[in-house]
């Protein structure tokens, strides 16, 4: 009974508060844009993330025409927005009259940058209030929902942190800090695998690598490998198989381990008695070499893998592949989730201070190109994927384009972005069904004639 109670008296007490909002800072901004165009619609819009940081219906049309503008370089004024809302909206409230009051209106268009702020503050502070009315239901419910509403949470939280004034630290206390950090020693990490630590100069701590190929070229192959490398260093690794189960990468590590092995022959389970055999006798040092790497097959959402970081803080965080984690997303155009994606990996490597290598599919436009190889506009679906990664490489097997004039024991890797490495293409030895990667191709078929 008590919890009725307590539900009905939440649902009065929201009922009886108005949801937070600043209208007026609404107007000023939306008028201060009008007054002074794209001057103040780039500095707002870096600030305001959607057209649902405005409170009012009217004033989310009109945010979404100055970027119909702006996006075709069309001029921001009351005559274009005018013309624009007419185009694309049914708003009936939205006349001149209504715009040349929101311009005339505006006290100064200096303290824009102030207005943005507020409006976009008030906007996380409703997202907190139904978040939190969403997290109590679930927690009286005991749902297995709650654990989204909690990552929903956490990232509203950082929002709020985020929009917060910056606190200033003193030049001493940040050399303070330096030496410590120096001290402790470096924040790269090595691949591990030469061509890769030439190109991409290893990964630092709190950032993003990308790996990018099409089906079929290699890249779960190299992930695997740089897996292999990094144990070796005595890293953990945390591993998000999306695309095969734990079982079956697992395959492809042994057969990498054994390279007396076939991939096929394990695959098919074809007679493989022997290969059994050998496995069960090296069983407990494979487990004991292989005793910091975690792998996941089941974190289908953002939450689910952000939740198993934060609470294994891995060195390195690997995700094969990024195009199938589901989001809370909703209705968003698929790169907007690729971009929340990307946003939170880098928040997370941040927070616990570990590097993330991330796989993503290419857009199949590339094949379609006289020259397939890859470049970072094939990435799919989202321009973000290049812009947040710290490096960004391709791995490229020519053999599978067109297997008569290149050489089966052969991939390239293409190096795009490189904060601290080299741009340019590495070549290096390949056997797909050895699932391994050799430093060049003529350790690759001494290794296959072993």
């Amino acid at each position: 009974m008590k919890e009725i109670t307590d539900k009905r008296k939440l649902k009065q007490m929201n009922e009886m508060e108005p949801m937070p909002k600043n209208e007026e800072a609404e107007i000023a901004l939306l008028g201060s844009i009008l007054l002074k165009g794209d001057e103040v619609f780039e500095k707002a819009k870096s600030i305001i993330k959607e057209p649902k940081c405005f409170y009012t219906t009217k004033h989310q049309e009109l945010w979404k025409s100055f970027h119909r503008l702006y996006k075709n370089n069309v001029p921001i004024d009351t005559v274009t927005v005018y013309g624009d809302l007419k185009d694309n909206t049914k708003d009936h409230n939205l006349t001149t009259y209504y715009l040349t009051g929101l311009a005339n209106g505006v006290p100064t268009t200096a303290n824009a940058e102030t207005y943005a702020k507020n409006i976009w503050y008030k906007f996380i502070q409703r997202k907190a209030v139904k978040s939190s009315q969403v997290l109590y239901n679930l927690t009286l419910q005991n749902t297995d929902d709650i654990v989204e509403v909690l990552h929903q949470h956490e990232k509203i939280i950082q929002d709020l942190k985020d929009i917060a004034p910056s606190k200033v630290v003193e030049t001493k206390d940040i050399l303070i800090n330096t030496v410590e950090a120096l001290k402790e020693g470096t924040n790269l990490i090595p691949f591990g695998i030469e061509q890769l630590d030439n190109a991409a100069g290893g990964m630092t701590r709190g950032e993003i690598t990308v790996v990018g190929g099409r089906p079929g070229h290699g890249k779960t192959t190299m992930i695997i490998n740089i897996v292999k490398r990094l144990l070796e260093q005595g890293k953990k690794v945390m591993l998000f198989n999306r695309e095969m189960t734990n079982v079956e990468m697992m395959k492809k590590i042994l057969v990498m381990e054994f390279q007396e092995f076939s991939y096929e022959r394990i695959r098919k389970a074809s007679d493989i008695s022997k290969e059994i055999t050998q496995i069960n006798l090296k069983k407990e040092a494979l487990g004991e070499k292989y005793k910091n790497l975690i792998m996941l097959d089941d974190c289908k959402t953002l939450a689910d893998a952000m939740k198993e970081i934060s609470k294994e803080k891995p060195d390195v965080v690997l995700d094969d592949y990024i195009q199938l984690i589901r989001t809370d997303g909703g209705n968003k155009d698929r790169r907007f989730e690729i971009e929340d994606i990307m946003l939170d990996y880098k928040w997370i490597c941040k927070k616990i201070k570990c590097s993330a290598i991330l796989v993503s599919q290419l857009n199949r436009e590339i094949e379609r190109r006289l020259d397939p190889r890859p470049k970072l506009s094939d990435f799919a679906e989202s321009g973000v994927i290049e812009q947040t990664a710290e490096a960004a490489f391709f791995v490229y097997y020519p053999y599978a384009v067109d297997n008569r004039d290149n050489d089966r024991y052969e991939i390239e890797v293409i190096c795009q972005k490189a904060r601290y490495g080299q741009l340019g293409s590495y070549n290096m030895g390949f056997n797909g069904d050895k699932c391994s990667v050799y430093f060049d191709r003529n350790e690759a078929i001494r290794m296959m004639n072993k």
